[in-house]
């Protein structure tokens, strides 16, 4: 029980206040010692206890103490005197009390902090009596608040608990109202009231500084050094400088006021961040930019004030305390005028006056102030701002407009002639394998040869071609094609010269790429680029067209698109081909119908649905077959092209916003910005991806999408949308705890910057009708990496063929898991509620369910049919570990709803598991009732030392031990024994012995004939007889010690009982005759004499209980069990349990029953050897069995009944020789 006190830590002498340690630690020891009933033990030892806690340190202190006399060394009171005198030195009370009052309260230090340190210093004063009252005057004359302090100068008789009353009262208040003010703080903008600092009461010595224009003690300017913004020189402010005209004054605002506006946004500088470096820079910054100086003349008195230029306020402000500084009182003219500033905030004016303004370029310049009783920066409204010439108003901005001719002719050598790169002359390379192609010349028609004549020589004279009047090796065709207005093209057919020519790999942008970089939002910006675009066209010698130059235009054609202000739309001549195209007839035709419509996929949101049926027939093996379905989807399709809508223009600037959703055929994703759609892209399923869990399916989305808008998402932050939550906690979680498809997924993803939000799927309209209507005539190809994965499940299960064929067949018989095959193909219901009865324990899991080759899987684990659980439950326990192992185990590999139940339920039924089951916990201790007096209750037993057998009798109360030599085991011999030792101490009320042989017939009768009752514990539950087996261990620990040293036990044995028992302080002899024995060590007679001792059994008793609450730490009742009750008890010669049933219930004992074994013996048994069954027997238990029912002590003993049968008894045959099995082989039947 001492072991659970924590000693102090060692002290360290050397670090911090050494008193108040030393002060803390001696109250720390003090109350160790008396938690561990160490306070009333020897001085030494104590001495002893207090070094070793003290540690090294200590240690090394105490030993240099000299002691007067020596013998003090080890009185423990003189020891720690000497250990207060090394920590406590003589204090200086003058120099203590300086520091008392010398103490003030600290910028932010709470009151209460205050107060204790007030206390603190004042304990080592010596104020004595007057303590509280110098407390209370420190207090009123430290406290930072002025007004709190005047406050407490005006309360009569003021104590110290008042005083610390009052101001811990203000102070909440402040806290209070300072939070209030900071949730409206952020409304006022240009009006504001600046919390001033509490000063703390200035020197006497303090002067008003020449150099600053502040009050400090000498030399702590804070001038020195600086330099002076005016004059560039050291050591002075601007407010103080020496160029000053004597009559001009420089307003300034206090630093401890100071705020700093920028434009329409507040910036305010803490008071805390505030030094004269940071500050002078952003006023001077300030200053230069929304600042203005202007020079005032009231009353003839010049000064200078700082304006702030504000072109929002309708008139001009001064503040109160600007006048109130240089010391002016000018008549105020009243107004009834009520200014508002932002943030609705009412601001009542003083008055007006009329002021003579100066500045640079202006004098004497009248304007009318409103003079304001607040703390903020004077201000110049838009009108005063005019008429001292600050600002200047421009009323327009002329922007010529340049027209296309205009354009055209600026740039007129850009829009003429051939252009021609300044480059050398490119040369094409061909491979090395290239055969020569000479195409014979074609005929052209005789109408148009004097047009090719002349364009061939026009195309030689601007030195576009020439003529080759040599022998070639490659001739191509021309091809001649008439333009509308009447002029020819001449182009080449070099189909030939194509196949064997060395290309240069370049990445064409596509549409999307250059739409994407469109920029421009007005005029001006269009003909910035514009003129960028021919500038740079004019330095590589470009040509331009101009007749097809489109100039200012508010659409324009590119590629099949109308570009336009209001977004992207599709070209209405593609449409109108489509919708004016006639039936397709071939299936040929129907594919050229689906290509075109793919160009405009972007643009219809749900194209793939309406286009089912069309793709449908064109698949190989199916015959082409144009019917009603057909006729109405290629109807729908012209509907819908009327109807596109407009597409955004993708802004690198804009959020971007991705909303990908997967259905049980395809994925779908929208690319969005400021709410419009920029692109859709949509895809189906493969034959393998359709099998994906949910989860994955939802996760493939977001990698289809990504994949898709990776030139716009790449490198830019993305926000998804998606209608499936877990998304969100799966894309955060460590790589090794999801599944290895989703790991390639999200290893996919890596090199994105996104973010997923979740979205209900009732907002999702885009995603979710693109995922069930993905693009039409599109083959989609299983991803490798992904396949590979797909198949890795079932391609490595650890089993074999016919096993993987047996679980395939017995999922397609499950009725249970066709259900859930069917969920997952088709989708499952929005709700658990329209879920089939039989499956909903599969909803729960839904997004992790998948099908692969024909297994149904739950993340990687193998969902077991119905008919294989019972053989996976046998494989689960073959090894025959416990319950949570065979979970563990189960777990990792395969799953089915009640999984754990029906783990649970084959462990508990397994016979061989419950055969070799460990021993049950150890039950709470159920101690014999505490006799009143010494022999009234004793234990006896047999022991064993040495090939001699000893009759060992101990007593409960004084714990007084017998040791006997029996020459045999017999009842008589030990009959015998116990007769000249209740001749010697009386006979008891109870003796509790083992059964063997007190349990015989001449025993129950000398019990009955000295008149004693006898208790047998329980077959093999030593516990009950604790008192005596504990003797047993103590007899034979006193004879093996005696034969070692080659002595007599009897020494051993009256030095035991002459020793004060534990707890006790009394030995049992004390306690059994109220004296000590005389032993061979020396003793005086008083010691000798009797005594009369009390409160023993009290004494007995509370030891008593306190091993019982230790020993009850780590002991569990066990369940009570039932008559009929299947259990096993333990076999004590193998330590196996066997099976048997219960009888009945011992009717006084409650931890005894009576049961019956397998061979149909009724045996008595502790609760500790009987252990609850879930296995049926065959073990039928008969009303007639006989079970003889006897009386009992408080303890597992059973107490005789005075009457007993003779049948009971062993009878001995005439040679008195007892005659029975070893006592190893001997159980005890009732």
């Amino acid at each position: 029980m001492m072991d659970t006190f924590r000693p102090p830590a060692p002290l360290k002498f050397s670090i911090g206040n050494v008193k108040e340690k030393w002060r803390k630690w001696r109250q720390e020891l003090e109350n160790y010692l008396l938690a561990t009933e160490k306070d009333e033990r020897a001085d030494k030892i104590k001495i002893a206890i207090l070094l070793n806690l003290l540690g090294s340190e200590g240690l090394e202190i105490f030993n240099t103490f000299k002691f007067e006399p020596p013998e003090s060394q080890k009185n423990y009171s003189e020891v720690l005197k000497k250990f207060e005198e090394y920590c406590s030195p003589r204090q200086n009370v003058v120099y203590e009390r300086y520091k008392f009052f010398s103490c003030v309260q600290q910028e932010g230090q709470a009151i209460e902090c205050y107060v204790t340190q007030l206390k603190t210093l004042a304990s080592t004063c010596e104020f004595e009596e007057q303590e509280n009252g110098l407390i209370r005057d420190r207090i009123v004359l430290g406290i930072r608040d002025s007004g709190l302090k005047e406050r407490l100068l005006r309360e009569s008789g003021l104590g110290l608990e008042k005083a610390i009353e009052i101001v811990r009262a203000a102070e909440t208040s402040r806290e209070q109202l300072r939070s209030m003010k900071e949730e409206t703080a952020a409304t006022v903008n240009s009006v504001k009231r600046n919390r001033r600092q509490n000063q703390p009461k200035q020197s006497s010595q303090d002067y008003e500084c020449k150099k600053c224009g502040r009050k400090h003690k000498p030399r702590e300017c804070p001038a020195y050094g600086k330099v002076c913004t005016k004059c560039n020189k050291k050591n002075h402010f601007a407010v103080k400088c020496f160029q000053n005209s004597k009559n001009i004054h420089e307003m300034k605002v206090p630093e401890n006021e100071l705020e700093i506006y920028i434009d329409s946004v507040t910036e305010k500088v803490q008071e805390n961040e505030l030094n004269s470096d940071s500050m002078n820079k952003n006023v001077e910054i300030v200053s230069e930019t929304w600042y203005k100086s202007v020079t005032l003349n009231v009353n003839d008195k010049y000064f200078e004030v700082d304006f702030k230029l504000d072109t929002g306020a309708e008139v001009n402000i001064l503040p109160l305390y600007v006048l109130n500084i240089v010391k002016v009182k000018p008549k105020l003219s009243e107004t009834n005028l009520s200014l508002t500033a932002y943030g609705n905030f009412k601001l009542k004016p003083e008055g007006t006056i009329i002021i003579n303004c100066s500045t640079s370029k202006l004098k004497n310049i009248p304007l009318q102030f409103y003079v304001v009783n607040v703390k903020s920066k004077p201000i110049l409204g838009l009108k005063g701002c005019l008429e001292l010439k600050l600002i200047e108003r421009i009323d327009a901005i002329e922007c010529s407009k340049i027209s296309k001719n205009e354009l055209i002719k600026q740039y007129k050598d850009v829009f003429t002639g051939t252009g021609e790169f300044p480059d050398e002359p490119y040369h094409i390379t061909l491979k090395d394998n290239a055969i020569p192609v000479i195409h014979p010349p074609r005929r052209v028609p005789q109408a148009l040869q004097p047009k090719l004549k002349e364009t061939l020589d026009k195309l030689e004279k601007e030195k576009i071609v020439s003529k080759v009047n040599k022998p070639t090796d490659w001739v191509q065709s021309l091809v001649i094609v008439e333009k509308p207005n009447g002029n020819l093209r001449l182009c080449l057919d070099p189909r030939d010269l194509n196949k064997v020519i060395k290309r240069e790999h370049y990445q064409i942008p596509s549409s999307d790429d250059i739409i994407s970089r469109l920029e421009g939002n007005d005029e001006a910006s269009h003909d910035a680029i514009m003129s960028t675009v021919l500038e740079r066209a004019r330095s590589v010698n470009i040509k331009f067209n101009p007749d097809k130059l489109q100039y200012r235009v508010s659409e324009v054609k590119y590629v099949g698109q109308i570009i336009s202000k209001s977004g992207i739309k599709p070209d209405p001549d593609h449409i109108k081909a489509i919708v004016e195209m006639p039936t397709p007839k071939s299936k040929t035709e129907v594919r050229r119908l689906l290509g075109m419509i793919n160009f405009l996929s972007k643009f219809i949101p749900n194209v793939s649905k309406v286009t089912a049926p069309l793709r449908e027939i064109i698949h190989e093996n199916v015959e082409f077959n144009w019917g009603k379905e057909q006729e109405m989807s290629f109807e729908n399709i012209k509907e819908l092209l009327t109807k596109t809508p407009i597409l955004k223009v993708f802004s690198a600037n804009d959020e971007i916003v991705i909303q990908c959703d997967s259905s049980k055929d395809g994925l779908g994703s929208c690319l969005i910005q400021k709410g419009q759609p920029v692109s859709f892209v949509s895809r189906s399923l493969t034959k393998s991806e359709k099998n994906y869990a949910q989860i994955e399916k939802e996760l493939l989305a977001i990698v289809f999408s990504f994949e898709k808008y990776h030139n716009f998402v790449y490198g830019r932050k993305v926000i998804v949308q998606s209608d499936h939550r877990p998304l969100m906690a799966i894309v955060k979680k460590p790589m090794h705890k999801i599944s290895s498809r989703m790991q390639r997924m999200v290893l996919k993803l890596l090199k994105y910057d996104f973010e997923i939000n979740y979205v209900p799927g009732t907002q999702m309209f885009l995603a979710d009708t693109l995922s069930r209507a993905f693009p039409v005539n599109e083959t989609v190809n299983d991803d490798p990496e992904m396949l590979n994965i797909v198949h890795a499940i079932s391609k490595h299960l650890p089993m074999s063929e016919k096993r993987i064929m047996q679980f395939k067949r017995e999922t397609e018989l499950d009725p249970e898991l066709q259900i859930v095959v069917k969920y997952i193909q088709e989708g499952w219901p929005q709700s658990c509620k329209k879920v089939d009865n039989s499956v909903k324990l599969y909803y729960k899991v839904k997004n992790d369910l998948y099908i692969n080759e024909g297994l149904l899987f739950m993340n990687e684990k193998l969902i077991v049919p119905y008919s294989l659980r019972r053989d996976m439950l046998q494989l689960i326990h073959e090894a025959h570990f416990g319950i949570e192992k065979c979970k563990r185990r189960a777990r990792e590999i395969m799953y089915w709803p009640g999984m754990n139940s029906d783990i649970e339920n084959e462990v508990s039924q397994c016979g061989i598991c419950e055969k070799f089951k460990k021993a049950n916990s150890k039950e709470p201790l159920k101690p014999h009732t505490v006799p009143f007096r010494p022999f009234e209750k004793i234990g006896v037993d047999i022991m064993d030392f040495g090939n001699v057998s000893y009759l060992i009798v101990m007593d409960y109360y004084s714990k007084w031990m017998e040791i006997i030599e029996l020459a045999n085991k017999c009842a008589d011999e030990v009959i015998t024994k116990l007769k000249s030792i209740f001749s010697r101490f009386g006979v008891p009320n109870t003796v509790i012995s083992d059964n063997i042989p007190f349990n015989s017939y001449i025993y129950k009768k000398f019990a009955n004939d000295w008149d004693f009752n006898y208790a047998f514990i329980s077959p093999h539950y030593s516990p009950s007889n604790g008192m005596v087996e504990r003797a047993v261990g103590i007899a034979k620990g006193i004879m093996r010690m005696a034969k070692e040293d080659r002595k007599d036990y009897f020494v051993g044995l009256m030095e035991y009982r002459n020793t004060p028992i534990s707890g006790l302080n009394l030995s049992p002899a004390q306690i059994m005759f109220n004296r000590r024995l005389k032993t061979k060590l020396p003793i005086s007679n008083k010691l000798l004499n009797a005594e009369l001792f009390n409160n023993i059994r009290e004494k007995l008793i509370m030891r008593q209980n306190i091993q019982k609450f230790y020993y009850d730490k780590t002991a569990h009742p066990l369940s009570e069990l039932k008559q009929k009750e299947n259990v096993r008890i333990l076999n004590f010669k193998n330590k196996t349990w066997e099976p048997a049933v219960i009888v009945s219930k011992h009717k006084l004992h409650p931890r005894s029953y009576f049961v019956k074994d397998q061979f149909g013996k009724i045996l008595r048994r502790n609760r500790k050897h009987i252990r609850k069954s879930n296995t049926p027997f065959n073990i039928e238990t008969d009303p007639n069995d006989e079970i003889i029912n006897t009386s009992q002590s408080d303890s597992e003993v059973t107490l005789n009944s005075q009457t007993f049968n003779r049948s009971d008894c062993n009878v001995q045959r005439r040679s008195h020789r007892v005659r029975k099995p070893p006592s190893y082989l001997s159980d005890y039947v009732v």
